[in-house]
């Protein structure tokens, strides 16, 4: 389960790694958002491992799981990501769609949400709470641009050569 679709990204990333007997389960509050998901997953060839809800999935939560792949075609999670702006409103809802030993992962860009939402985790029973912080490396970025070379064999490319003395 995913809550947070966005662009759709990491819905694809999650689907690839989940095929060819897997399912991911998707919710995006945003229409927009989630109708360019739609195409997208249907571009990709996607659309068959991935359900995708439109609505609020932090009022009514992520049940029922309905998939017509599997039997019964009522199924539970192995995992739940959240990627939303107030993941500990999230975590009442997950106790419903996760199996025993699941597990919950958030993404969180301010520590703040990080607490909250471990505090909620806790509050909620869960165990085994660990947060990892992923650091930011600059990249030196630069373009080189290149002369462009014949691939038909007809001219050999002219060599320049600097002379220092």
């Amino acid at each position: 389960v995913e809550s947070g679709t966005g662009s759709g990204s990491l819905s694809t990333s999650i689907a690839r790694a989940l095929a060819p007997t897997g399912h991911l389960f998707t919710f995006e509050f945003n229409e927009v958002r989630y109708n360019a998901a739609m195409e997208d997953f249907k571009n990709n060839g996607l659309d068959h491992l991935i359900t995708t809800t439109w609505g609020d999935a932090l009022g009514k939560g992520f049940k029922p799981l309905r998939c017509d792949r599997f039997s019964p075609n009522e199924v539970y999670a192995d995992a739940v990501f959240l990627d939303l702006p107030a993941p500990w409103d999230a975590i009442g809802h997950v106790d419903a769609v996760l199996k025993e030993n699941g597990m919950v992962c958030n993404f969180s860009p301010c520590i703040e949400q990080v607490q909250k939402t471990c505090l909620e985790m806790e509050k909620q029973g869960f165990k085994e709470i660990r947060t990892y912080e992923v650091q930011i490396k600059d990249l030196n970025v630069r373009e080189i641009v290149y002369e462009k070379l014949p691939l038909d064999g007809t001219k050999k490319p002219k060599r320049k050569l600097e002379n220092k003395e």
